[in-house]
């Protein structure tokens, strides 16, 4: 299995890793926000809602075993998936491309990703993602990981499924959730088009699917 050697990166990580480790008054704070009206992004601001080091290690590995280059991310937060993702990139000499919704979280990944040696590797795109993924994309994308607001997954799939080619990989995170079910349903009812299977990890959630155009 291919893991991070990269000490800048992995040092990043392990603070990263740490801090949301202890957020777990700050995700119940935000989500008692949603008792009495729909969870809407902001209420998450101050909160990393991560990917865990296992599903970062599994990602490495995978974008370096299949030489993914060309990598999108929808959902950045504060940048722990994001520096897997930059690592991978950098040992397949690619990019990553990575969007989020607010301000604050994006100053602050920006700053992991200057610590981590990565910035010049990790295009960071501020605002709604289905604008600012509009525009400016590879030809082609290699690997797309959804981990962001679970109701835009579809929209977000719908927009780059034009730049898939034949072994484009999705990650689909939280797929647990019931947001989630209208990406669940659309790839699972086109079986010539994408083969996916559940990833098992720490929490639970999560498909991998492969293109075939």
């Amino acid at each position: 299995m291919h893991t991070i050697s990269d000490i800048k990166i992995s040092s990043t990580l392990d603070e990263l890793h740490l801090a949301a480790g202890k957020e777990m008054p700050k995700i119940i704070k935000g989500l008692a926000k949603g008792v009495f009206r729909k969870l809407q992004p902001v209420d998450m601001k101050d909160t990393y809602i991560a990917i865990s080091r296992q599903q970062g290690a599994f990602l490495y590995d995978l974008l370096v075993r299949s030489s993914a280059k060309n990598i999108v991310e929808f959902g950045t937060s504060f940048g722990i998936s994001t520096l897997y993702l930059g690592a991978a990139a950098k040992y397949n000499q690619g990019k990553v491309i990575t969007t989020e919704l607010l301000p604050n979280k994006c100053a602050i990944a920006q700053k992991n990703f200057d610590k981590a040696g990565l910035s010049e590797l990790i295009d960071l795109r501020a605002g709604d993602a289905l604008e600012t993924l509009k525009t400016d994309l590879p030809e082609t994308i290699d690997f797309l990981l959804l981990d962001g607001w679970n109701d835009l997954y579809l929209p977000i799939l719908n927009l780059l499924e034009p730049r898939f080619k034949t072994g484009t990989l999705v990650y689909t995170d939280n797929t647990s959730f019931k947001s989630a079910k209208p990406l669940l349903d659309y790839l699972y009812s086109k079986p010539q088009r994408y083969r996916s299977r559940k990833v098992k990890d720490d929490k639970g959630g999560a498909l991998l699917s492969e293109y075939f155009a």
